[in-house]
């Protein structure tokens, strides 16, 4: 017979051990709703401001600059403002002097995990059309960043500039998608960066995938099944097979502020450089290309995708030309200039 001192301890190292090994089930059992999923950047999300908040926000904004009142958004008093990569002061200068009206009818994009949220449409200055792409940050209720991309009418460069009586935003980007259509918030990314892999140093290297319908707007027309490159090769799959677009010597400062992963939606912005070392080149048929500018010139973008089952189904962009090698205020200073 073992002595009672023995068995005591016995005792209490059995009650140890069973306490040490609850604890661990709870932590085992608790781990996969703590694990940081792949892309996410923490293993709780905390939103302040769901998706209508924040388009909510970007409605606000944008009747405040149809007001010329930016009192009437709920702006951060140390709010940042772009117009086409320029920093510049909130409620005066740029399109907040000019603008007489917003249009209906825009796409609108939101992302609850960044608090970001995009508006593309149209609107007038002193009556003239212009295109407007647009991104807002919400921090605490407050919007602390405005990036925007404005087009306005062809001034003799050559640019896609599309009806702004005929523009139609495809509904499909509103779409929520059924589960097993969607896609990770880092592989969608990863689809819409390849997107930029093909258009830079468009060699006929395809790195994306494409839907068979894929079809593009850019500044309010259709790329992919109207005039223009459209007229050479239809789809977007064919013109990259094409090399159409082998100008691009680089896709730089590329960002995806906006991941929506029900609907399938990433935003992105950056930059296309357009060295033009060549004023000619050959397509993969044989036929020959001509530039149309013939010297060093930038386009600065947003862009929206729409990612369906793994596959880019839409693209929505504005851009306009910029200063070649252009910076954005809100992109990194240190990015690798030679790639991105």
């Amino acid at each position: 017979m073992r002595p009672w001192k023995n068995t005591a301890r016995e005792d209490i190292m059995s009650h140890l051990a069973r306490a040490i090994f609850g604890a661990s089930l709870v932590a085992l059992a608790a781990s996969p709703a703590l694990a940081q999923a792949p892309g996410e950047p923490s293993a709780y999300i905390h939103v302040t401001c769901d998706r209508d908040c924040l388009i909510g926000k970007a409605r606000a904004y944008i009747a405040a600059l149809a007001a010329r009142d930016p009192s009437r958004a709920p702006l951060a008093e140390d709010v940042r403002f772009t117009e086409n990569d320029v920093e510049m002061p909130i409620g005066d200068d740029g399109l907040w002097g000019t603008i007489s009206g917003v249009r209906d009818g825009a796409m609108e994009v939101a992302d609850a995990e960044t608090g970001n949220a995009a508006w593309f449409g149209i609107v007038e200055e002193h009556g003239a059309p212009a295109y407007l792409a647009m991104r807002i940050k919400v921090e605490d209720g407050d919007i602390t960043e405005v990036e925007t991309v404005v087009n306005r009418a062809p001034d003799g460069m050559p640019k896609p500039y599309g009806d702004p009586d005929q523009v139609v935003h495809d509904p499909a980007f509103n779409e929520v998608l059924p589960p097993e259509q969607r896609r990770s918030r880092a592989r969608l990314v990863a689809i819409a960066d390849s997107y930029f892999n093909t258009v830079e140093l468009n060699d006929g290297t395809v790195f994306a995938p494409f839907s068979d319908e894929c079809g593009r707007l850019e500044n309010g027309i259709s790329t992919t099944s109207g005039g223009g490159a459209a007229s050479i090769a239809q789809g977007c799959e064919n013109q990259f097979k094409l090399g159409i677009y082998k100008i691009n010597k680089r896709i730089r400062e590329r960002r995806y502020p906006i991941v929506d992963v029900e609907r399938g939606v990433v935003v992105a912005a950056g930059f296309f450089d357009h060295a033009n070392e060549f004023d000619r080149y050959l397509l993969n048929d044989g036929r020959e290309m001509r530039t149309a500018l013939k010297w060093p010139n930038s386009i600065t973008l947003l862009e929206a995708f729409k990612i369906r089952d793994g596959e880019i189904y839409r693209i929505e962009a504005v851009f306009t030309y910029s200063p070649y090698f252009m910076h954005n205020p809100f992109a990194e200073p240190n990015l690798d200039f030679q790639t991105r």
